[in-house]
């Protein structure tokens, strides 16, 4: 397993907060490699929400440090850690748009306020994959006009735009839209390719989509904490 150093991301004793019910917090150890996929199954959604978070740096462990892309959340300034979450691609929420806001601009929204490349090349570029993706183009309107799979489909072009060095996918509607495997896993491959990871947490380990991925790590977070999932029933 990778070293903290050259790690993509890394947990070192970390802890989750307690689940209902639980007489202590959860254990977190994790390291992802380059090039590695990591798929975890989680049983409760917060808990998949809390550890999303801090991959993130969206919240600070009580003990421990969390890792991403070498650097220490902890050890940077806000503007840093901004600037850190532009090298890594989200796959959440798929089906939750700001209704005041068209789909096209919130898709192409994390490119244009992390880099300087131009809105033409961010375009060509988005509307490339929203073809991978099985979209004519960019959705045009607003999220109302739009339909539910094809929100979850923009979501993925908004996700892996602008070559991301690390993407966290984790959305039950994914995980539904089996048709989704083979373009999500060619993207996965394509991150692998440039040296980068994915994380993607399911709700279980037989999710449709996540059958296209060779994942390198296959664990299971539960009330005992992260460790290797059960390859069989």
């Amino acid at each position: 397993m990778a070293s903290p150093q050259t790690s993509v991301l890394s947990l070192q004793g970390v802890s989750l907060a307690a689940p209902r019910g639980a007489a202590s917090a959860v254990a977190l150890d994790f390291e992802l490699g380059h090039r590695e996929v990591a798929l975890i199954e989680i049983d409760d959604d917060g808990d998949a929400a809390g550890f999303l978070d801090l991959c993130l740096g969206l919240v600070q462990p009580r003990h421990g440090e969390v890792s991403c892309l070498g650097r220490t959340w902890s050890a940077q300034t806000y503007h840093e850690m901004l600037a850190h979450r532009g090298r890594i691609g989200t796959l959440v929420g798929t089906q939750a748009w700001p209704a005041h806001l068209p789909v096209a601009e919130v898709t192409l929204a994390p490119r244009l306020y992390h880099t300087e490349q131009p809105v033409d090349e961010a375009i060509a570029a988005a509307t490339e994959l929203a073809r991978h993706f099985g979209l004519p183009g960019l959705p045009a309107g607003g999220p109302e006009t739009v339909h539910l799979d094809d929100l979850v489909r923009a979501a993925c072009v908004r996700a892996f735009l602008g070559a991301p060095e690390l993407v966290l996918i984790a959305d039950a509607a994914v995980d539904g839209m089996a048709q989704l495997g083979v373009a999500l896993a060619q993207s996965i491959g394509a991150v692998q390719d440039r040296g980068g990871s994915v994380l993607w947490l399911v709700d279980a380990l037989g999710a449709p989509a996540a059958r296209f991925v060779s994942a390198d790590h296959v664990l299971h977070l539960g009330d005992r904490g992260l460790g290797r999932a059960r390859s069989g029933p």
